[in-house]
């Protein structure tokens, strides 16, 4: 699976999954316990969300949201590195999302982010990224209810849908702590990863990466790589998928988008299905 985007909007602030670098200096952290993990709520679109992302491509307008969670116990400690792909319209656009524990109450996350569209299909959307996000602290347990709440606020032609599953998946990512507890399954998939590098297939630009799945059962890792400028701004963030087997090696490929000539960092972070890093983050250089 490739990620093809529209050019990016860079705005203000954005912050990388666990364990990738930090971003701008502009970027909002909350404040509280550090990071270990994070909870990705992808809009699975039309009716729904959930927590490893739609393989199916589909796209629905602003709404509420829901789906059960079903991963271990993790208490919400900041904003995480959230997309929001649009497509449909053209002219300026303002999302405004939110993340709510409809089991308990709780406002998890809220923000806002600004961008342009043109146009275009979900196979190349145009993508705003949050300018400014608060999250609580509040707990996210197993069997918990989320509500995704997203919306547009519109100056165009056309009306702007969002995009979920297949190239282009909307997400909000919440960074957390893993709570302690009896209760909570030991992680048996684990990948030691090799060095990303710059290298093309089939005549794309991109960075492969490989892994050795050192656990003991085969599965499909989610590979997400953060591209950043030379001044450290986030400008992209590239998906793609790799399946393992125990004591064999896998590639991923993250194919790149349109950016303007420059030097550029890729942080690389393979993660399961319910959002659990199984590897170090690697980070190359790629030029442009």
């Amino acid at each position: 699976m490739w990620s093809r985007f529209a050019p990016v909007v860079t705005l203000l602030a954005v912050v990388a999954l666990t364990l990738l670098p930090a971003g701008n200096a502009g970027q909002v952290v909350a404040s509280g316990p550090s990071t270990q993990s994070s909870i990705s709520v992808y809009l699975n679109c039309p009716n729904g969300v959930s927590f490893a992302e739609p393989g199916a491509g589909n796209s629905c307008g602003s709404g509420n949201y829901t789906g059960v969670y079903t991963g271990i116990s993790q208490a919400v400690v900041a904003n995480g590195t959230s997309a929001f792909y649009l497509a449909s319209a053209t002219g300026g656009v303002k999302v405004t999302f939110s993340v709510t524990d409809l089991t308990t109450g709780k406002l998890l996350l809220s923000g806002v982010g600004y961008g342009s569209m043109s146009g275009g299909t979900c196979t190349s959307p145009a993508v705003v990224l949050p300018a400014k996000a608060a999250a609580g602290t509040n707990a996210i347990n197993s069997g918990d209810e989320l509500r995704s709440s997203l919306n547009t606020t519109f100056t165009g032609t056309g009306t702007p849908e969002f995009c979920s599953g297949g190239e282009s998946a909307t997400l909000i990512s919440l960074d957390t702590m893993v709570m302690a507890g009896a209760t909570q399954p030991s992680l048996t998939t684990m990948l030691t990863a090799g060095s990303p590098y710059q290298t093309t297939l089939s005549g794309f630009n991109g960075v492969a990466q490989s892994y050795v799945d050192t656990g003991t059962s085969s599965f499909t890792a989610v590979v997400v790589g953060v591209v950043k400028s030379s001044s450290g701004s986030t400008v992209d963030v590239l998906v793609t998928s790799v399946t393992v087997s125990p004591g064999t090696s896998a590639t991923a490929f993250l194919k790149f988008n349109q950016y303007p000539s420059g030097t550029y960092t890729v942080s690389v972070l393979a993660i399961t299905s319910s959002n659990v890093p199984v590897s170090t983050a690697g980070v190359a250089t790629i030029s442009v």
